[in-house]
C-alpha cells in the first residue's frame, strides 16, 4: 500500500482506457485533445486522504471500463508516457492514476460498443448495477437491459434497485438532471421493480 487509496506502482506498459466526453466541453471548459500530450492540472498525492485530493487523471483496464460509461461518448486507448508513472488504486471497479497521458483511436460509443465492453467486463455485482444504470441513461438500452436480464434475479434485486436509484439521486444533485424523466431510465426501473414484485408473489 502506497497510501489510504494507492495499492501500487503499476506498468505503463499496460493497455489502459478512457472513457472522455469528445463532442462537448466539460463543466469546467475543458476538452481532451486525441493524440497530444495532456498534463493533470493536480500532482497525484500518495498521501491524500480524501478521494477528491488524490490528483491526477483517472484511465481504466479493457476488462473494468464498462464501470466507466457516465463518464463520457468516447473510448479511448491511453498511452502512458515512458518518463511516466501510473498507479493502481484500491477502487474495485479498476481505477488508476496518472499525471500524464495520450488519449489515441477513439471510439464513439453506442449501444453495439457498450454490449461489447459489458462482454468482456469483470465488475463486481455492485459496479454491474451502477453501470447498468449508466447504460440507461446514455441511451444504451439493449445493454442496460440485458445486464439486468443477467445479473439480476430475486436474491438481490433489493441491492439492485438501492444501486439505480443511488446513482440517479448522485447524478441528480451533481447535474441538477431527473434521471427518471429519461425513458430509457424509465424502461430499465419498471423492468427491476416487476422482478421485485415477482419474489413477493411467491
Amino acid at each position: 500500500m502506497l497510501g489510504k487509496f494507492f495499492e501500487s506502482e503499476v506498468s505503463n506498459k499496460q493497455k489502459y482506457y478512457k472513457i472522455v466526453q469528445i463532442n462537448k466541453e466539460y463543466k469546467d471548459g475543458k476538452k481532451f485533445p486525441i493524440d497530444e500530450l495532456v498534463i493533470a492540472d493536480k500532482k497525484i498525492d500518495l498521501s491524500a486522504t480524501e478521494l477528491t485530493n488524490i490528483g491526477g487523471f483517472c484511465v481504466s483496464t479493457y476488462e473494468y471500463v464498462f464501470r466507466w460509461l457516465i463518464r463520457g461518448d468516447t473510448l479511448c486507448e491511453v498511452i502512458i508516457p515512458d518518463d511516466s508513472k501510473i498507479y493502481k488504486t484500491v477502487n474495485d471497479s479498476g481505477a488508476y492514476v496518472t499525471e500524464r497521458m495520450i488519449l489515441t483511436n477513439p471510439r464513439k460509443i453506442d449501444d453495439n460498443l457498450a454490449m461489447e465492453l459489458y462482454q468482456n467486463s469483470n465488475l463486481t455485482e455492485n459496479a454491474y448495477f451502477r453501470a447498468m444504470t449508466a447504460c440507461a441513461i446514455q441511451g444504451y438500452t439493449n445493454t442496460a437491459l440485458k445486464v439486468c436480464d443477467d445479473k439480476v434475479d430475486k436474491n438481490n434485486v433489493d441491492i439492485a434497485i438501492k444501486e439505480f436509484e443511488g446513482f440517479c439521486k448522485r447524478r441528480e444533485e451533481e447535474y441538477l438532471i431527473n434521471s427518471l424523466e429519461n425513458p430509457n431510465v424509465k424502461k430499465l426501473y419498471e423492468k427491476l421493480k416487476i422482478i421485485k414484485e415477482s419474489t413477493t408473489k411467491h
